[in-house]
Protein backbone atom coordinates (compact mmCIF):
# COMPACT_ATOMS: atom_id res chain seq x y z
CA UNK A 1 0.00 0.00 0.00
CA UNK A 2 1.11 3.34 -0.38
CA UNK A 3 -0.57 6.50 1.15
CA UNK A 4 0.43 9.97 -0.68
CA UNK A 5 -0.11 11.67 2.87
CA UNK A 6 -2.91 13.52 4.91
CA UNK A 7 -3.80 10.34 6.98
CA UNK A 8 -4.90 12.80 9.80
CA UNK A 9 -6.80 15.92 9.39
CA UNK A 10 -5.72 17.88 12.32
CA UNK A 11 -1.78 19.42 12.89
CA UNK A 12 -2.00 19.59 16.80
CA UNK A 13 -3.71 16.95 18.07
CA UNK A 14 -5.92 13.19 17.34
CA UNK A 15 -8.96 11.81 18.73
CA UNK A 16 -8.53 9.39 21.73
CA UNK A 17 -11.17 7.57 20.03
CA UNK A 18 -10.23 7.91 16.43
CA UNK A 19 -6.65 6.72 17.32
CA UNK A 20 -8.09 3.28 19.05
CA UNK A 21 -10.25 2.86 15.62
CA UNK A 22 -6.74 3.20 13.73
CA UNK A 23 -5.10 0.92 15.76
CA UNK A 24 -7.29 -2.17 15.73
CA UNK A 25 -9.33 -1.41 12.16
CA UNK A 26 -6.35 -0.36 10.00
CA UNK A 27 -2.69 -0.30 11.53
CA UNK A 28 -3.13 -3.37 13.39
CA UNK A 29 -5.07 -5.54 10.28
CA UNK A 30 -2.56 -4.63 8.09
CA UNK A 31 0.28 -6.26 10.38
CA UNK A 32 -1.88 -8.92 10.85
CA UNK A 33 -2.49 -9.49 7.23
CA UNK A 34 1.21 -8.72 6.20
CA UNK A 35 0.68 -5.62 4.36
CA UNK A 36 3.24 -3.07 4.44
CA UNK A 37 3.07 0.56 3.19
CA UNK A 38 4.85 3.21 2.19
CA UNK A 39 3.64 6.62 3.90
CA UNK A 40 4.77 9.88 2.88
CA UNK A 41 4.19 13.20 4.80
CA UNK A 42 1.69 15.53 3.99
CA UNK A 43 0.53 18.78 5.30
CA UNK A 44 -2.11 18.13 7.38
CA UNK A 45 0.76 15.26 8.94
CA UNK A 46 3.20 17.74 10.23
CA UNK A 47 3.01 20.26 13.06
CA UNK A 48 4.75 23.24 12.22
CA UNK A 49 4.12 24.82 8.56
CA UNK A 50 8.29 25.07 7.58
CA UNK A 51 9.28 21.50 8.34
CA UNK A 52 8.22 17.89 8.11
CA UNK A 53 10.30 16.79 10.96
CA UNK A 54 7.72 16.62 13.53
CA UNK A 55 4.56 14.58 12.46
CA UNK A 56 1.76 12.64 13.06
CA UNK A 57 2.88 9.31 11.34
CA UNK A 58 6.07 8.95 12.87
CA UNK A 59 4.34 9.06 16.28
CA UNK A 60 1.57 7.15 15.24
CA UNK A 61 2.84 4.29 13.07
CA UNK A 62 5.61 3.63 15.95
CA UNK A 63 6.35 0.13 16.61
CA UNK A 64 4.53 -1.11 13.35
CA UNK A 65 7.93 -2.30 11.67
CA UNK A 66 5.51 -2.50 8.81
CA UNK A 67 5.17 0.73 7.89
CA UNK A 68 7.60 2.86 6.38
CA UNK A 69 6.99 6.80 7.11
CA UNK A 70 8.96 9.39 4.02
CA UNK A 71 9.42 13.20 5.05
CA UNK A 72 12.17 13.63 2.47
CA UNK A 73 11.89 12.61 -0.92
CA UNK A 74 13.00 9.13 -1.78
CA UNK A 75 13.50 6.53 -4.62
CA UNK A 76 12.10 3.53 -4.17
CA UNK A 77 11.60 0.17 -6.35
CA UNK A 78 8.68 -1.27 -6.68
CA UNK A 79 8.09 -4.42 -9.08
CA UNK A 80 11.13 -4.23 -11.38
CA UNK A 81 10.95 -0.30 -11.29
CA UNK A 82 12.19 2.93 -10.07
CA UNK A 83 9.59 5.40 -8.30
CA UNK A 84 10.18 9.07 -6.49
CA UNK A 85 8.06 9.59 -3.63
CA UNK A 86 8.00 13.22 -2.18
CA UNK A 87 6.48 14.77 0.53
CA UNK A 88 4.95 18.11 1.43
CA UNK A 89 7.56 20.34 0.35
CA UNK A 90 7.68 23.57 2.77
CA UNK A 91 10.40 26.38 3.26
CA UNK A 92 12.50 24.34 5.13
CA UNK A 93 12.73 21.11 2.42
CA UNK A 94 12.17 23.40 -0.84
CA UNK A 95 15.39 23.46 -2.27
CA UNK A 96 16.26 19.87 -1.39
CA UNK A 97 12.76 18.63 -3.00
CA UNK A 98 13.57 21.03 -6.34
CA UNK A 99 16.99 19.54 -6.87
CA UNK A 100 15.57 15.58 -6.00
CA UNK A 101 13.04 16.86 -8.73
CA UNK A 102 15.77 17.92 -11.22
CA UNK A 103 18.34 15.03 -10.20
CA UNK A 104 16.04 12.04 -10.28
CA UNK A 105 15.65 9.20 -13.03
CA UNK A 106 12.85 7.93 -11.98
CA UNK A 107 9.80 8.36 -14.70
CA UNK A 108 6.80 8.07 -12.25
CA UNK A 109 6.34 10.36 -9.18
CA UNK A 110 4.17 10.06 -6.03
CA UNK A 111 3.85 12.92 -3.88
CA UNK A 112 1.96 15.87 -2.16
CA UNK A 113 2.21 18.78 -3.92
CA UNK A 114 0.49 21.67 -4.18
CA UNK A 115 0.50 22.43 -8.13
CA UNK A 116 -1.16 25.80 -9.61
CA UNK A 117 -3.59 25.17 -11.54
CA UNK A 118 -6.02 22.31 -10.88
CA UNK A 119 -9.14 22.25 -8.72
CA UNK A 120 -8.75 21.98 -5.05
CA UNK A 121 -12.61 21.14 -4.24
CA UNK A 122 -14.65 21.15 -6.98
CA UNK A 123 -14.79 24.39 -8.59
CA UNK A 124 -12.21 25.51 -6.34
CA UNK A 125 -9.08 26.36 -8.33
CA UNK A 126 -5.37 26.43 -6.93
CA UNK A 127 -3.76 30.30 -7.64
CA UNK A 128 -0.91 29.59 -5.70
CA UNK A 129 1.95 26.71 -5.62
CA UNK A 130 4.22 25.42 -8.15
CA UNK A 131 4.06 25.57 -11.82
CA UNK A 132 2.98 22.74 -13.42
CA UNK A 133 6.19 22.59 -16.02
CA UNK A 134 8.75 21.78 -13.35
CA UNK A 135 7.22 17.50 -13.86
CA UNK A 136 7.24 17.94 -17.78
CA UNK A 137 9.99 15.62 -17.69
CA UNK A 138 7.87 13.00 -15.96
CA UNK A 139 5.91 10.31 -17.55
CA UNK A 140 2.96 10.21 -14.89
CA UNK A 141 3.02 12.37 -11.65
CA UNK A 142 0.35 11.68 -8.96
CA UNK A 143 -0.42 13.36 -6.29
CA UNK A 144 -2.28 13.71 -2.94
CA UNK A 145 -3.37 16.82 -1.32
CA UNK A 146 -6.26 17.90 -3.15
CA UNK A 147 -9.86 16.69 -2.48
CA UNK A 148 -11.15 16.75 -5.87
CA UNK A 149 -9.91 13.96 -8.64
CA UNK A 150 -8.67 15.57 -11.87
CA UNK A 151 -5.82 15.25 -14.65
CA UNK A 152 -4.29 17.76 -16.77
CA UNK A 153 -2.00 17.05 -19.06
CA UNK A 154 0.65 13.94 -17.11
CA UNK A 155 -0.01 15.40 -13.74
CA UNK A 156 -3.07 13.63 -11.81
CA UNK A 157 -4.90 14.43 -8.98
CA UNK A 158 -5.78 11.19 -7.15
CA UNK A 159 -8.34 12.77 -4.62
CA UNK A 160 -9.83 12.31 -1.34
CA UNK A 161 -10.69 7.83 -0.80
CA UNK A 162 -13.81 9.17 1.32
CA UNK A 163 -16.26 12.67 1.75
CA UNK A 164 -14.80 14.72 4.65
CA UNK A 165 -16.94 18.03 4.25
CA UNK A 166 -19.77 19.50 2.10
CA UNK A 167 -17.64 20.57 -0.20
CA UNK A 168 -16.84 17.19 -1.12
CA UNK A 169 -20.85 16.60 -2.01
CA UNK A 170 -21.49 14.20 -4.94
CA UNK A 171 -17.83 14.03 -6.04
CA UNK A 172 -16.67 10.68 -7.09
CA UNK A 173 -14.65 9.27 -4.30
CA UNK A 174 -12.50 6.19 -3.87
CA UNK A 175 -8.59 4.46 -4.08
CA UNK A 176 -6.56 3.79 -6.91
CA UNK A 177 -4.71 0.46 -7.90
CA UNK A 178 -1.63 1.24 -9.60
CA UNK A 179 0.31 -1.80 -11.65
CA UNK A 180 3.77 -1.94 -11.52
CA UNK A 181 4.35 -3.96 -14.91
CA UNK A 182 2.02 -2.24 -17.31
CA UNK A 183 1.82 1.31 -15.65
CA UNK A 184 -2.02 1.59 -15.70
CA UNK A 185 -3.99 2.78 -13.46
CA UNK A 186 -7.16 1.51 -12.26
CA UNK A 187 -10.16 3.43 -10.00
CA UNK A 188 -12.14 1.88 -7.63
CA UNK A 189 -15.51 3.78 -6.70
CA UNK A 190 -16.45 4.27 -3.06
CA UNK A 191 -19.84 3.17 -2.90
CA UNK A 192 -20.99 5.23 0.33
CA UNK A 193 -21.99 8.07 1.03
CA UNK A 194 -21.55 10.66 4.12
CA UNK A 195 -24.02 13.74 3.14
CA UNK A 196 -26.96 13.47 0.92
CA UNK A 197 -29.67 16.11 0.17
CA UNK A 198 -33.15 16.10 0.68
CA UNK A 199 -35.57 18.34 -1.52
CA UNK A 200 -39.44 19.00 0.35
CA UNK A 201 -41.97 21.86 -0.51
CA UNK A 202 -43.17 22.82 3.07
CA UNK A 203 -45.79 24.62 1.81
CA UNK A 204 -47.63 21.83 0.14
CA UNK A 205 -50.98 21.00 1.75
CA UNK A 206 -51.39 17.40 2.96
Amino acid sequence: MLHLGDVVDRRKFINFVTLNSWRTRFFDRMRNDGITMDVIVGNHDVTYKNTNEINAMDELFHGYENINVYKSPVEKIYGDKQFALVPWINSGNYQESLKFLNDTKSKIVFGHFEIAGFEMDRGNVCTTGMDASLFSKFYSVFSGHFHHKSTNGNITYLGNQYEMTWADFNDTRGFHVFDTDTLDVEFVRNPYSIFHKIFYDDAEQR
